[in-house]
């Protein structure tokens, strides 16, 4: 077994965590110059899965994804169904339910661009969402491009803005799945039925509507460890990890398992009291679930493994993408409070 603190290192430096990293080298935000005026008005604010925004007592809310033109090039419906199986995640992480999809996309050849349209049409039937329009190019010029959107609609959000101390951590993660040949990509939608992958994923609306859990972000990209930083990093907050407490299947090492982006992989946060509960809900649907750490207020992600210890990520010293709202919850907390007219809209700005 690879020693832990080297096992750390090399996860900092796979090529999903550097392109999360340049995230905040080329987006101008700061978090002492946000000018949100109330919570909701945050919740607008890049940071979490989605952008919501409050609308006659519910929220709107609105994601994006875009696949990488290699990945549009050599796997064109695997490419169409992921991008909407994504935005479907980020729908249920921020606690809600998706209603509809827009695609753009850009490709050279017309047989592989119905493969693209197909995928994004059978992963919105699987998972009962409507397929509502987008914008298509063809044509020998184009480098193969897929960008899709989303609009959903929630009751309470789980927002990363939620985060506390002595918080637990769980991690959601459905075990029954394989590996996509020669990438990080964890499948557990194949063969299983609409019915089912639409019951697992309105498990999270489920926990916001009966205020059991407070914040979610589902497992992208950046795996597990790096999906938890974005969970943690909004309001500068800590954790202590325990890594043997994640599920993991026997046969695949600890370096590939948490770099995983899995069709079905969520991180919540929740009080003690919840956990229990919580886990028995991702158990019936068949989803491994479990506490792996409490969240806490250093700034430093430490991770153990067995007897092993070491330092994932210290805030104090190094940002990871950059979208931090410390000082703007501070500033909120010490406002005092004001009753507002119920259709008031709150003011809305965002700095990218």
């Amino acid at each position: 077994m690879m020693e832990l603190n080297q096992l750390l290192a090399r996860l900092k430096h796979t090529p999903a965590m550097q392109s999360k990293q340049a995230i905040a080298r080329n987006v101008s935000i700061n978090n002492t110059t946000c000018h949100a005026d109330s919570l909701d008005s945050l919740y607008a604010y890049p940071g979490d899965d989605t952008a919501a925004m409050p609308l006659n007592g519910q929220y709107i809310l609105h994601a994006c994804e875009g696949m990488l033109p290699s990945f549009v090039a050599n796997h064109p419906y695997f490419a169409g169904w992921s991008a909407v199986m994504a935005n479907i995640s980020d729908i249920a992480a921020m606690g809600g339910r998706a209603l509809s999809v827009v695609n753009s996309f850009w490709h050279t050849r017309s047989e592989h661009a119905q493969l693209l349209m197909q995928g994004m049409q059978d992963a919105c039937r699987a998972y009962g969402v409507l397929l509502v329009g987008g914008h298509t190019n063809l044509g020998v010029i184009y480098q193969p491009t897929l960008s899709v959107a989303i609009q959903g609609i929630a009751q309470k959000l789980l927002s990363v803005l939620h985060v506390k101390p002595q918080q637990k951590i769980l991690i959601a993660l459905n075990l029954k799945g394989q590996f996509h040949p020669n990438t990080t990509y964890w499948k557990c939608f194949e063969r299983v039925s609409d019915r089912i992958l639409q019951s697992q994923i309105a498990l999270l609306p489920q926990l916001a509507e009966a205020n059991l859990a407070h914040a979610a972000r589902d497992i992208s990209n950046a795996g597990i460890l790096g999906s938890l930083l974005m969970l943690l990093e909004a309001t500068a907050s800590g954790a202590d990890i325990n890594l043997d407490a994640i599920p993991k299947p026997e046969n695949v090492d600890w370096f590939k398992w948490l770099q995983i982006f899995p069709s079905f992989g969520f991180l919540l946060t929740a009080n003690t009291s919840e956990c229990e509960g919580i886990i028995e809900l991702f158990h019936r649907q068949g989803i491994a679930c479990a506490v792996i750490g409490e969240t806490n207020a250093s700034g430093v992600v430490a991770v153990q493994q067995q007897q092993q210890y070491g330092i994932f990520w210290d805030f104090n010293r190094q940002v990871f993408t950059g979208f931090c709202y410390a000082d703007a919850l501070k500033k909120l907390q010490a406002q005092p409070v004001q009753m507002k007219p119920k259709n008031q809209q709150e003011s809305m700005l965002c700095p990218v």
